[in-house]
Formats: C-alpha cells, sequence, structure tokens
C-alpha cells in the first residue's frame, strides 16, 4: 500500500512538472502570434505634442520663412535719447543743449551723374541736393488744407529780396502757361472800392487748366461766395498759384504732387463770376502780387525769365489794404502758436523758466500761477 501511494505521488509529480513547463511556452506563442497578427494595426498617429513637435522639424529643413515690412512710409529713424530717456530731460539745465530737431526731407526730382540710388549727393553729406530734396518739416511748417492765407504775415512788412528760381530744364522742373490761351480781360488791381487779387483769363466752361510749376496741391476746395471751386498748388520755391472758379477741380487731391503742365482742373463760372472765365493768382506768404510780373500774357504766352526777384516794392501800393473782392476766403487768418512743456517727475518752476529762457515770474503769470505753486509731472506748462 505504501508503494502504491508513493508510485502515485511520483505520478502527479512529473504530470504537474510537465504542465509547468508547458504554459511559458503556450504565453510565448501567443505573444509571437500578436505581434504577426494583421488584423491588428499599431497606432500610426502621433500624440497631439509629437505632431506640433514633427511638423516645425520639417520646416527647419526649408527655406526659413522671412516676414516683408513695407517701410516706404515709416523709414527707419535712429533713436533720440533725449526723447526716449525721460531722466535726461530732467538733468539738462540753463546753457546746456537742447534736444535737436531733425528735419525730414522728400526727393522729389531725378536721378542725375552725381547723385545716388537714394538720389543723395556723392560730393555732399547733405541729402539737400539741387532743390531736388523738399523740406518737410521745415518748409511744410504751415500747411493748411482749408485756409488760402493762414500765414498771418502783414504784406507791408516785408522786407526782404527773394530771388525765387522758377524753373530748371536741366532738373526737369519746367514751367507752363495756365491755359491754352491767355487772353487776359482783368488785371490786378483795386475793382469796385475791393482788391481784385488776380488777373482774369478768358476761356469757355471745360477747357483744361494746368499747373504752371511743379509743386503739391495745397487746396482742393469750393468757396460759393468768391472763388467757387478753386485749386491752389504750394511750389517748391514757396511761390503758390491759385486758379478760381473752376467747373471741375477733383481732378487733383490735396496733398498731390504735380509737375508743370499737369491737368489740375476745368474752367466754368462757379463761385462769384458773371461768365465763364479762369481767376488766376500768384502768392508769396499768402500775400498776392501781380501774375504779370512773371508771365507774358497773350499774344507772347511765355515766362519773363528762369528767376524772379521778388523785392517789397512789389507789395508797396496804395490798395494794399483793401479788402479782398471775394471776402473773407481769401483774407488772412489770424493764428497764434502756442508752446507748451510737459512737467517731468523732479521739475522745478525756477528749472523750466531757465531752460526756456524766461523770468520764472513771467512764466508763472503765463500760467496763472505763484512762483512758489506746486507744480506735478503730467502737468502742461506753457512756456511761449
Amino acid at each position: 500500500m505504501k508503494k502504491c501511494y508513493l508510485l502515485c505521488c511520483l505520478f502527479l509529480g512529473i504530470v504537474g512538472y510537465s504542465q509547468a513547463q508547458l504554459i511559458p511556452s503556450i504565453f510565448r506563442k501567443e505573444r509571437g502570434s500578436f505581434k504577426k497578427d494583421v488584423n491588428i494595426k499599431p497606432n500610426a498617429s502621433p500624440k497631439k505634442e509629437d505632431k506640433k513637435k514633427s511638423e516645425f522639424d520639417e520646416l527647419e529643413d526649408e527655406t526659413p520663412i522671412t516676414l516683408k515690412v513695407n517701410d516706404q512710409f515709416s523709414p527707419k529713424k535712429e533713436e533720440n535719447k533725449f526723447v526716449s530717456e525721460p531722466d535726461t530731460i530732467r538733468k539738462l539745465k540753463e546753457g546746456t543743449p537742447l534736444p535737436v530737431e531733425v528735419e525730414e526731407v522728400m526727393y522729389i526730382g531725378t536721378e542725375g551723374e552725381n547723385t545716388t540710388k537714394d538720389g543723395e549727393d556723392e560730393d555732399d553729406d547733405s541729402p539737400l541736393v539741387n532743390e531736388d530734396w523738399v523740406k518737410i518739416a521745415g518748409y511744410y511748417s504751415v500747411w493748411d488744407s482749408r485756409q488760402i492765407d493762414p500765414y498771418n504775415i502783414n504784406q507791408n512788412d516785408f522786407d526782404d529780396v527773394i530771388d525765387l528760381h522758377l524753373f530748371d530744364p536741366s532738373k526737369n522742373q519746367m514751367w507752363s502757361m495756365p491755359l491754352e490761351e491767355n487772353k487776359v480781360t482783368s488785371v490786378f488791381g483795386p475793382r469796385g472800392g475791393r482788391m481784385h487779387s488776380g488777373i482774369d483769363l478768358d476761356l469757355e466752361t471745360g477747357d483744361p487748366i494746368y499747373s504752371a510749376f511743379d509743386g503739391m496741391i495745397r487746396i482742393a476746395g469750393w468757396d460759393g461766395g468768391g472763388y467757387g471751386r478753386f485749386v491752389l498748388v504750394r511750389h517748391y520755391n514757396g511761390l503758390e498759384t491759385l486758379y478760381g472758379h473752376m467747373s471741375k477741380n477733383d481732378i487733383v487731391v490735396t496733398g498731390q504732387i504735380i509737375k508743370a503742365g499737369d491737368l489740375i482742373g476745368l474752367g466754368g463760372n462757379t463761385g462769384r463770376s458773371f461768365g465763364s472765365h479762369l481767376h488766376f493768382e500768384t502768392r508769396y506768404e499768402g500775400n498776392p502780387f501781380s501774375p504779370q510780373h512773371i508771365f507774358e500774357f497773350n499774344p507772347n504766352n511765355a515766362i519773363k525769365g528762369e528767376h524772379f526777384l521778388l523785392t517789397p516794392e512789389i507789395f508797396r501800393n496804395s490798395y494794399s489794404n483793401l479788402r479782398n473782392e471775394y471776402g473773407s476766403a481769401g483774407e488772412k487768418v489770424r493764428v497764434k502758436k502756442v508752446h507748451w512743456y510737459k512737467v517731468r517727475s523732479g521739475d522745478t518752476l525756477a528749472e523750466i523758466a531757465a531752460r526756456a529762457g524766461i523770468p520764472v515770474s513771467k512764466l508763472a503769470k503765463k500760467n496763472r500761477m505763484t512762483t512758489r505753486s506746486t507744480i506735478r509731472p503730467g502737468q502742461r506748462i506753457r512756456i511761449k
């Protein structure tokens, strides 16, 4: 009996050992079958973060993308440390240099033998070359697209002799008569107790009107009681020409650069007019003078010279104080410039007065305060 028991245990032990060896082989077989099973496909889509990474990895192998910025109207400028660093303003004392204003210019000429691609003279560090560069900040310091005479300069105070360079063919700066035919029907001077501040040229409604010189349109406007539809052109030598009673003046717009002979409008009979004609004016610093000083009209239709010498005698006459025939439109506009300073941290009234070059008592009076008044950062102080 004991032998049978031992034999049974031995038999069961052998069977258990064989099963234990068989189970791992089955698992190994199943794992191998899982890898090779064509019905089960691995996930080929990477995680969202990995996908982004792979897209940028691909971009790195391509040509880098560059952003093109149109800086045609926003030229790069050097940093003005007086403006960018507020503390330097506060530290400036009387007798030390004040911030320098940088003058911007615009090129309106043609490239010549002595100019670079940027229009600058190779022999001169200054960009003001052969009058082909126009001062924007300086020359156009008074620019009003509504008022004919915003300058507030009395012609009787004119005491300079100005050599106006009217045209220069070598620089493609030409001249033109305002009309095809230029028959004068009324001259410059007093008329009916008022001042006729230009000359009248005969035309038919719809006849083309041309700019006399190169320049920029300052006004293309309407004056119902006088000039009607009119155009005023600012020329680069400071001269201005006005063309009135047009039937059409929307051919040009304010700020448009034009050349001599360019069409600027059509003749008409608008405003205070009793028949189709062109009212033509020449002005300097807002003060009109006869265009016949510059042009020879019909039948010659010519300009008198390349230069015109503007003297005080041009404006000295017995009718200089007459009111404009067309009322307030052609008269002066009283203007006054007020200069302000914005107070910075640490400023004192005495220091501001010293830098402005005026007594502190006068500065205080301008601002309706006393010399002991407290000022605060951000406050505006009138200095002129």
